[in-house]
């Protein structure tokens, strides 16, 4: 995961139409990466602010 994928998925995942396996195979991740640095709604979590260096 890069910042740049990290802020693209987050951008995507708010929108409720994103196909989440389409958005992984565009981005070149897994689902579980995903998951891993954002929540279902678009959330940063603990993985994905520590890339992003968000305290």
């Amino acid at each position: 995961m890069t910042t740049a994928k990290l802020r693209l998925a987050q951008v995507a995942m708010e929108n409720k139409e994103t196909k989440i396996s389409e958005l992984c195979k565009e981005l070149g991740i897994t689902r579980q990466t995903l998951y891993r640095h954002i929540s279902p709604d678009g959330e940063l979590r603990n993985d994905g602010k520590k890339l992003l260096k968000i305290p």
